[in-house]
């Protein structure tokens, strides 16, 4: 979040510098930021067609999760669409999302992982389990892995996965998605 906004700043920064030295061009700056801040984008990610799933992992190992989505039991689907968005070379619209995982114990955060932006065309993609820090997360749920009965074990309870994709230099909202697992 703060790389965000350190960006803005220096970009202000810099147009108002740029400004002051060359009146003339004030217009074509102007037009070109609100062009991307009038960037619009509205969808949502869903896994197996929902908004919210839950499972149980009786033996409470974080590989039977991951074999559950590599499997094709959970696909991830994210789609969205967009107006007034950055056109590519193709004349495609763009967007960078960055992906975002909370994860929750009992209803208490416990880690949240913020993947870097990547671009993404408007429409419906299938997303692997690995665009998501899920695993990574659980598996770390109770500290070092090495230190328990097995990598990935959890201890019972109640864990929601929350997954969201935050449009970075556009507008709008993607629905999020939740996993929640009872061990």
């Amino acid at each position: 979040m703060k790389t965000y906004i350190t960006t803005g700043i220096m970009a202000s920064i810099i147009f108002i510098t740029w400004m002051a030295a060359t009146p003339s061009k004030t217009i074509m700056t102007t037009a070109v930021l609100n062009t991307i801040e009038a960037s619009q984008v509205e969808g949502k990610i869903q896994i197996d067609g929902k908004s919210t799933i839950t499972t149980e992992l009786e033996a409470g190992n974080v590989v039977e999760l991951f074999k559950k989505f590599k499997t094709g039991n959970f696909p991830i689907i994210f789609s969205f669409d967009g107006k007034d968005l950055r056109k590519d070379d193709q004349g495609r619209g763009v967007v960078l999302f960055e992906f975002e995982t909370q994860l929750y114990k009992e209803g208490k955060l416990i880690g949240t992982i913020k993947r870097a932006p990547m671009p993404f065309f408007p429409g419906e993609m299938l997303e692997p389990v690995e665009a998501f820090d899920i695993i990574h997360l659980l598996t770390y749920a109770q500290g070092n892995p090495l230190k328990k009965e097995y990598p990935g074990k959890l201890e019972k309870g109640k864990y929601t996965v929350v997954l969201q994709a935050n449009p970075v230099g556009a507008a709008g909202t993607i629905e999020k998605a939740q996993v929640i697992i009872w061990i």
